[in-house]
């Protein structure tokens, strides 16, 4: 099933955000998602299996450095950007 997500990381009682951000987002990248990086939240979209062990992942690594607050949406209905291969792939359906 193919779905995106709007989530945010926080990581807590550390000085600057940037770095467990930016971990998350090359994870992400590294599962072969694409990251549309906002100033307060950020979109992920693919297939859910791909996204939750992704996500599974991105807790896990960032949870070794600091306490965070990962807040995820995920919905399988809201619309995705159409520049990605994925949605070409799911269009009709």
């Amino acid at each position: 099933m193919f779905v995106s997500v709007q989530f945010s990381i926080y990581p807590l009682r550390e000085m600057h955000l940037s770095p467990a951000i930016n971990e998350a987002v090359d994870i992400l990248k590294s599962f072969g998602l694409e990251v549309i990086v906002g100033s307060m939240s950020s979109v992920t979209y693919g297939e859910s299996e791909i996204v939750f062990k992704a996500f599974q992942k991105v807790y896990d690594e960032v949870a070794l450095n600091s306490h965070v607050v990962l807040i995820m949406t995920l919905s399988n209905a809201c619309p995705v950007p159409t520049k990605g291969p994925a949605q070409k792939k799911n269009k009709g359906k």
